[in-house]
């Protein structure tokens, strides 16, 4: 059976009716936009409080939402070169200023306007106003650490060692153990950084570092019984200008260059029935010294990181002036300000032995003086808390 011609355009219309319901049930989704509401807000690799940040955005940021599983929306937040990158935000720091809608066409996304006391960054319009380095994305972080390093003042504790057995060389009794030397010193710390991008850090900072160490030897025979007290002991404070490179997630190295302000001193102490003599020596100076140091850090609240490193120390210094003061029992008190030496004393064995005082000139029977080593080179471990304005 022929169609007749006129049922033809009747035809198309009825099964054109029937598609276009049908089109209209596979509409275009507009993603969801959210801003963010706190001050810093992390991206995540997955929904989960745990898992490693991908990225920081800063409050005001208005991201889209492709979907929402739980708590977390997936988001695509859009870098300064260009590129997209994407992960998890928790809903307690956006709020959703559009919700997805089905759209028959696409819309143009339209720009908030800005109001009139702020322009689209938040800063005042018509006021001077610093930068505003607590909401960029690469904020200010200060950090405060603690821990103990190695110190290897050689010539420090050579002439501790050295005086304890020159007395026992004297006296013609040998001591009954080793004087104790300097070997480890507590340190602490503080510095200001800056965020130049999500890898690199640079920043400002001092340390204290200290270390003595308090000996006592006796001397004993059937005509003397005599005690030496001894007390090595270091101090150095640098002010130094850090870099500190992220090459993954959480691990850093860290380099720096300070300037040290350093002391060095002793105290040789005799003690013998009734009576008692003492030299204390101290002698200070500066320098330049380095370190590098590799650690790693993991978030434990919000802007707040834990940190710990291992670290090595370069600092070496030479020429400190300062003054040794003779007291005893008697009231006695001599004062003689010099610089500080290292230099062998033969004593009454013939043996010669390492000494170091503070004095006015070297002294003309020493053997080999020289100006002292204060050397304190050696290695570090430290943790820390480091903050995030």
């Amino acid at each position: 059976m022929r169609l007749k011609p006129i049922l033809l355009p009747v035809i198309a219309v009825f099964f054109l009716g029937l598609a276009l319901p049908a089109s209209a049930q596979n509409p275009q989704t507009r993603p969801t936009r959210i801003k963010v509401t706190a001050e810093q807000a992390n991206l995540r690799e997955k929904p989960d409080i745990g898992s490693a940040i991908v990225q920081q955005v800063p409050e005001g940021i208005v991201l889209e939402a492709d979907k929402k599983e739980g708590e977390w929306f997936f988001v695509r937040h859009t870098l300064e070169d260009g590129g997209v990158i994407g992960g998890y935000i928790h809903e307690s720091l956006v709020e959703v200023v559009e919700e997805g809608v089905s759209v028959e066409e696409p819309k143009a996304v339209e720009k908030e306007a800005p109001t009139p006391e702020r322009d689209s960054r938040g800063v005042r319009i018509g006021k001077i106003k610093l930068p505003d380095l607590s909401t960029g994305p690469f904020p200010l972080e200060f950090s405060f650490s603690l821990g103990f390093g190695s110190v290897a003042p050689r010539d420090l504790n050579d002439g501790t060692r050295g005086y304890a057995d020159w007395n026992g060389a004297a006296l013609g009794i040998p001591a009954t153990e080793a004087a104790d030397i300097l070997h480890f010193a507590f340190l602490a710390g503080f510095e200001l950084s800056y965020r130049i991008s999500s890898r690199l850090a640079v920043g400002l900072g001092a340390d204290y570092l200290r270390g003595a160490n308090r000996g006592e030897l006796e001397y004993t025979d059937e005509l003397i019984s005599e005690t030496l007290v001894t007390k090595p002991a270091a101090r150095a404070v640098p002010f130094k200008v850090t870099a500190r490179f992220y090459p993954g997630a959480g691990f850093y190295v860290q380099g720096g260059l300070g300037i040290y302000s350093v002391k060095a001193g002793y105290i040789y102490r005799l003690e013998r029935t009734g009576t008692w003599e003492q030299w204390k020596g101290t002698a200070t100076g500066n320098g330049l010294g380095a370190e590098a140091a590799f650690g790693g850090e993991w978030e434990i609240a919000a802007r707040t990181s834990f940190f710990a490193e291992a670290g090595f120390r370069l600092a070496r210094f030479r020429g400190l002036t300062g003054r040794n003061v003779y007291t005893n029992s008697a009231g006695e008190t001599q004062t003689e300000p010099g610089t500080l030496y290292f230099f062998h004393q033969v004593a009454a064995d013939t043996n010669a032995y390492p000494l170091l005082f503070v004095l006015g000139s070297a002294p003309a029977d020493a053997v080999d003086c020289r100006r002292a080593d204060v050397n304190l080179s050696g290695t570090a471990l430290r943790v820390g808390i480091r903050y995030r304005f």
